[in-house]
């Protein structure tokens, strides 16, 4: 088995929480009050820079949403201008570019590459955080925790489970959704700055093509995902996930979820679907008191509208 690849951290780095600076970097395309309620929940947790790029267009939504510590990228024609034509073809080549880019400009001790139904979920105060991570190590890696449909002021999200577990708490569908998460179970990277020829991917960080292992975790902290916080949110992305996102097939593997809800969208029971989403993400007080006897269950009581209004005041939409 070849070495890890381990890339080496200009020394001396930054463990002064007080001094110490970390943004995020996505690439969205979503409506203003969900853009609003990303940057809002990262403000709040103290991010000094949020990079937000368009990837439709928008200068009324960078308008609105304007603030001292973000910065809006309009993605049109002029921006991709100059730039490699394969790093437009796909959504996520566009995130990844996007955030290698901003990256390698940034003025800051970390950088976060996540998306916009993504929420970090942190312990402590991000700066006291990133300050105890192991000077030797290159990134941070944050696994996704899946929200539930639970519109209360406290949101929930779930770990992934395996064995006699999954199959207890997913007792009809948890045998062919790895993990019980419907979503991915891959990590997002939080970045150490100064790393040389280092380029982001979705989950990881690359340096010449392969994966940087040289890595760590952060105790407690998480990212909550509201991948299909709701049935309505679920059905509505199916298209795009299904041929292009998270449920299609990659270079020849077939994607057993993605062939599962298929199979669920041509049952002749027209609640089949639902019957799925529920069980998977439902959270009725007794799959909270399961989930939570069985250590999945994560809480947070994010307080999005308030945080949005203390930002932005009050939205049109």
């Amino acid at each position: 088995m070849a070495d890890p690849l381990i890339v080496p951290v200009p020394q001396p780095v930054e463990t002064r929480p007080d001094h110490l600076r970390w943004g995020i970097v996505s690439t969205v395309k979503a409506p203003l009050r969900k853009v609003a309620e990303f940057i809002a929940h990262h403000l709040d947790l103290g991010a000094h820079r949020i990079h937000i790029h368009l990837d439709v267009p928008d200068p009324a939504l960078a308008e609105r949403l304007a603030h001292p510590k973000v910065r809006f990228t309009q993605c049109d024609d002029a921006y991709w201008q100059g730039k490699p034509n394969r790093a437009r073809e796909t959504h996520q080549m566009r995130q990844a570019f996007n955030a290698t880019r901003v990256y390698r400009i940034i003025a800051l001790d970390w950088l976060a590459h996540i998306d916009v139904d993504e929420l970090l979920l942190p312990p402590a105060p991000m700066t006291e955080l990133l300050a105890a991570v192991d000077p030797q190590a290159s990134h941070v890696s944050v696994d996704p925790r899946e929200m539930l449909d639970d519109w209360g002021a406290t949101r929930h999200f779930k770990r992934p489970v395996g064995g006699a577990t999954k199959r207890s708490v997913y007792p009809t569908f948890g045998e062919h959704v790895p993990g019980g998460f419907i979503s991915t179970l891959s990590p997002k990277v939080i970045a150490r700055r100064g790393l040389d020829d280092i380029r982001f991917g979705i989950h990881a960080l690359r340096l010449r093509g392969k994966i940087v292992r040289s890595g760590t975790t952060i105790p407690g902290l998480d990212l909550g995902h509201a991948h299909a916080p709701d049935f309505e949110t679920f059905q509505r992305h199916l298209a795009y996930r299904l041929t292009k996102g998270s449920y299609h097939d990659r270079r020849g593997h077939l994607n057993p979820l993605g062939h599962l809800i298929r199979a669920l969208m041509d049952d002749p029971d027209p609640d089949a679907l639902r019957r799925f989403h529920a069980e998977m993400c439902g959270a009725t007080p007794e799959r909270l008191d399961l989930m939570a006897a069985h250590g999945m269950l994560v809480s947070a009581r994010l307080d999005l509208d308030a945080k949005v209004a203390r930002f932005f005041g009050k939205l049109e939409h």
